[in-house]
């Protein structure tokens, strides 16, 4: 199995914060859990196969964007540059909140 190198846009790091302080609103034990464990979902991206494509949003944007749902409700939206043999995450949100397409075109 190939690995990959990750590269984690700014952005991404700063919505996971941001719901790391809202889950920590009600529970800080319950915050830092949920960041190790999404932490070790996007260190699993290294080695994906790159099945989960995105098809709707690989249309509409034009080049192909993977994702990996977590949890129940996030998505978390990749891209696989082969020839690189890097891994992408450009964007995380929550599945009924907005995405942050901003940061797709600075990382396609």
């Amino acid at each position: 199995m190939k690995r990959y190198r990750l590269v984690v846009a700014p952005i991404v790091h700063e919505q996971i914060r941001e719901q790391v302080l809202f889950i920590a609103q009600h529970s800080i034990e319950n915050a830092l859990a949920w960041e190790d464990r999404l932490e070790q979902a996007i260190k699993g991206l290294t080695s994906v196969t790159g099945d989960a494509i995105d098809e709707e949003a690989s249309d509409r944007l034009g080049f192909t964007l993977h994702r990996l749902v977590f949890g129940s409700s996030y998505l978390i939206h990749y891209t696989i540059d082969e020839p690189a043999g890097v891994v992408r995450v450009v964007n995380f949100r929550h599945g009924k909140g907005k995405s942050c397409p901003a940061a797709l075109p600075q990382l396609k």
